[in-house]
């Protein structure tokens, strides 16, 4: 593993991009610079380099291309975790430098970097009491950020807590999953007593006591979650005390995010939703609690029409995103019911009378969006000609060339004023790391799993119903029905399923199939598309749930855990690799 070995080269190319000289610590400003370094670490999740959006690793969204050069999403998919450069999520070299380098690497740098500011903090009289609290409670919230990255990845691992030399010896044992969390539970805590709530203007965006908070709620209920569980030693299930323990803070967490300021996006309307994900004017919305902050607009290219926008759109991208039946499906009524269980649902009418967010996140067959060449709406047309007419074929087929097609696209990160004509990408994108939504649906599980649906966190009146219903109530979806709160096993599946709902697109899908212990499960690996069939000559269109050829995930047992580097894994005796690999 990477910095757990005597490993000169990575350490002596993190040597290199580091300022080192003792000159650095001397004044507040380059202090908080170095510091600043830190952040850097963590990776944009809009970031075009990718080739494809990171959505397409779980069950809700699929690149159209199995072939894209380096898409790291086929790594993943295919079950290759591997090295390339390419191959962002699950690699370990420093690919596109750091910042745009694979997950392990950013988060290895970083904490070489936060642990030199929290060492030289302790010992500097250059700075005021006031701005080394400040400096190091940072430096805690992102030691703690950057440990959990990897051990919700890898499992647990040794914990990185000062500046390590390259003459060291590094072969360290591994702490288990839970003894990992405990240390950044600690490293937290401390950030708490150290940060202020909220900040503003040019401070925002750097580490608050709420953003450690969050973390440490987050943290606790990963740690109590069936995977987690599994390898602590527990069992197969949730650990009901420690969910006890996480709803307390995750509690604590929407009490101090109330007094940052922080409240829920109106949701009643796309244009209000959306402001959430992409904005003209703010850089994050009021719900964001830890926004990856960028100081201009995404604008068109790049991002945009390499992740977002389809080659039907005159476009030559083959990487841009898919949505998947499978995450369509998830959608309800707008009764509140589960497709298979409202008998006023009609399969041949499949998006009529559904929940808000399907229309907020998904493009579906005949939903409009932006324009077109000529200036007019552009209505999206996945049909196929009922004789077998190609050339009738609806124009996000035909324009779809060779792509995989699963009848739908990706609406949640795709400004309609970003197409070829308009060319119109000017907005804030900043990737959401955490927001109070997110919140509410962590305490409605651990919540539940302690107590059940109608049960509180201990000391708070919130009950876990009622924190999936404030999600609901705000895009004006109706109550949790009665019917799947009659135990917590069942309440558990719409718990689920309201982070699959609100989440998506999000990069929370993939971790959150891997901590529950049901990515490997069939229905959760076969990709679902829509497949409609339109007479042209009376209008009549079938719509039909098909498999999507060639989409099929790979996922064992092994994948749960990320391997560790294979060569320094042959270099060490004390620290071991992950199982299967």
């Amino acid at each position: 593993m990477i910095g757990f070995s005597s490993c000169e080269s990575y350490l002596d190319g993190v040597e290199e991009s580091i300022v080192t000289d003792e000159d650095i610590f001397s004044n507040y400003n380059d202090f908080r610079a170095h510091l600043d370094y830190g952040y850097k670490g963590l990776f944009n999740y809009h970031l075009y380099k990718q080739n494809t959006a990171v959505s397409t690793v779980s069950d809700q969204f699929q690149c159209p291309s199995n072939t894209a050069w380096q898409d790291y999403a086929q790594y993943v998919n295919t079950g290759n975790y591997d090295n390339s450069a390419g191959a962002f999520e699950v690699g370990w070299e420093k690919g596109n430098g750091y910042g745009e380098a694979s997950t392990f690497y950013n988060a290895m740098t970083a904490l070489r970097v936060v642990n030199n500011v929290i060492e030289q903090a302790e010992i500097s009289t250059a700075i005021t009491e006031s701005q080394k609290k400040d400096l190091s409670g940072q430096a805690y919230f992102l030691r703690a950020f950057f440990h959990f990255e990897l051990i919700k990845r890898y499992g647990g691992i040794h914990y990185i807590d000062r500046v390590y030399e390259v003459d060291e010896d590094l072969d360290f044992e591994r702490l288990t999953y839970e003894e990992t969390t405990q240390r950044i539970i600690q490293d937290c805590d401390i950030a708490i007593g150290l940060l202020s709530k909220s900040r503003s203007g040019p401070n925002y965006g750097r580490a608050t006591a709420t953003m450690a908070q969050f973390l440490k709620g987050m943290a606790l209920l990963y740690d109590a979650s069936p995977t987690m569980n599994i390898a602590n030693g527990y069992g197969e299930e949730y650990n009901e005390e420690k969910c006890r323990v996480a709803a307390m803070e995750i509690a604590n967490t929407l009490q101090m995010a109330d007094e940052a300021g922080l409240s829920l996006v109106n949701g009643t309307t796309f244009e209000k939703y959306r402001e959430i994900f992409y904005s003209r004017n703010n850089v994050a919305s009021r719900e964001c609690i830890f926004p990856l902050i960028q100081k201009n607009f995404i604008t068109y290219g790049s991002t945009l029409k390499q992740l977002y926008i389809p080659r039907s759109f005159g476009l030559s991208n083959n990487r841009y995103t898919l949505a998947t039946h499978n995450l369509v499906r998830s959608f309800e009524t707008a009764n509140g019911l589960a497709i298979e269980d409202d008998p006023e649902y009609d399969p041949q009418n499949p998006y009529e009378n559904r929940d808000p967010r399907l229309s907020y996140s998904v493009l579906y067959h005949g939903h409009s969006h932006g324009i077109d060449g000529k200036g007019e709406l552009r209505v999206l047309d996945f049909s196929y000609d009922s004789e077998g007419n190609s050339d009738l074929n609806g124009i996000d087929i035909r324009g779809a060339g060779p792509d995989i097609v699963t009848g739908y696209y990706m609406r949640k990160f795709w400004p309609e004023t970003a197409n070829p004509w308009q060319q119109d990408g000017n907005y804030y994108m900043n990737w959401n790391y955490m927001r109070l939504t997110q919140v509410y649906l962590d305490y409605a599980e651990a919540v539940n799993e302690a107590y059940g649906p109608y049960g509180t966190a201990d000391g708070y009146s919130l009950t876990a119903v009622d924190a999936i219903n404030i999600v609901r109530e705000r895009v004006g979806m109706p109550a949790v029905n009665p019917m799947y709160l009659t135990d917590k096993a069942t309440f558990r599946k719409r718990i689920w399923n309201e982070r699959n709902v609100e989440l998506n697109g999000e990069f929370q899908r993939w971790f959150d199939m891997r901590r529950w212990h049901i990515a490997h499960l069939r229905e959760n690996k076969e990709i679902k598309g829509m497949h409609i069939v339109r007479d042209n000559t009376t209008g009549k269109e079938t719509f039909s749930v098909v498999d999507v050829t060639g989409t099929t995930r790979v996922f064992e047992e092994k994948h749960y855990w990320y391997p560790f580097s294979r060569d320094v894994i042959f270099m060490t005796e004390k620290f071991k690799q992950n199982p299967g690999w």
